[in-house]
């Protein structure tokens, strides 16, 4: 993180607002530990994106507890627009006061500039594409597609700054890096993806075994006398030669079902 923020604070000088972008499922693991720290007097929105994939209930909390705290938040989905008109409602807001204020100074009026900051993979680019009505910023289902700081204009003078997704030097503590690495936060081969997928299976058993069970055709008799990754890889065939269960190929299958929400909506942490 230090290194990451270092090569950004040269924007932070020109930029009027910053975008903290953090996953709605994990709305705090996903966040910047002590950014206020670094943006000092900074103006600040938070952004919860794929609220589709989250609990609603749980986000609605979440968006209570952090307004509570002063902390301005909106919940969007980048993938269907959803909440995307009330945070464009919030910046044109912010832009019509900037120009005012550089008005009432005799200033020239320029565009708001926005900073968008979050860790890897937590759908800023998919974000700022829905802003700007086009697709300005590269996406994709992985870390690491934006490689550096980008400007997106979008209308409403207004500018948009995209920057490359950033983890910050301690995120591997035990109970958070797993869970990054389920939401896709993580970039691959970091963390051992049957660790992941263990993780997911032992709190879907808790939260919505009939969902898990069904979704791969497993009887409660097959889960309670095999390993339940194991069953699901002998389900979907996922098999080495002599019969062995490909592990990791099952594992993966399993993660981007959870991923997608086809194993339904769930907040992971909470207020």
């Amino acid at each position: 993180m230090p290194a990451g923020l270092k090569s950004l604070r040269q924007y932070l000088k020109v930029v009027d607002i910053v975008l903290e972008v953090a996953d709605a499922r994990l709305p705090s693991s996903s966040r910047y530990p002590d950014l206020g720290t670094i943006l000092g007097s900074r103006a600040r929105l938070l952004v919860l994106t794929r609220a589709d994939l989250a609990d609603p209930a749980a986000t609605a909390r979440w968006l209570e507890a952090f307004q509570a705290k002063g902390t301005p938040a909106v919940a969007v989905n980048a993938r269907t627009g959803e909440g995307v008109r009330a945070l464009r409602r919030q910046l044109a807001g912010i832009a019509k006061e900037k120009k005012e204020n550089l008005a009432r100074k005799g200033l020239r009026a320029r565009p708001l500039r926005i900073m968008a900051l979050g860790i890897p993979n937590v759908g800023k680019s998919s974000l700022l594409n829905r802003l700007a009505g086009r697709g300005a910023a590269r996406t994709g289902d992985r870390p690491g597609i934006t490689r550096g700081p980008q400007w997106i204009r979008i209308e409403g003078e207004m500018e948009l700054l995209d920057t490359p997704g950033v983890l910050w030097s301690h995120w591997h503590e035990p109970g958070t890096a797993l869970w990054l690495g389920a939401i896709g936060c993580v970039p691959e081969g970091i963390l051992p993806v049957t660790d992941i997928a263990n993780l997911v299976v032992e709190f879907l058993l808790a939260q919505a075994p009939e969902l898990l069970l069904t979704r791969y055709g497993i009887t409660r008799q097959e889960a309670e006398r095999a390993n339940l990754l194991e069953a699901i890889g002998r389900r979907r065939g996922y098999l080495l030669p002599g019969g062995i269960i490909d592990q990791e190929k099952t594992a993966l299958a399993l993660i981007n079902d959870f991923r997608e929400g086809y194993l339904g909506r769930y907040t992971l942490e909470q207020p």
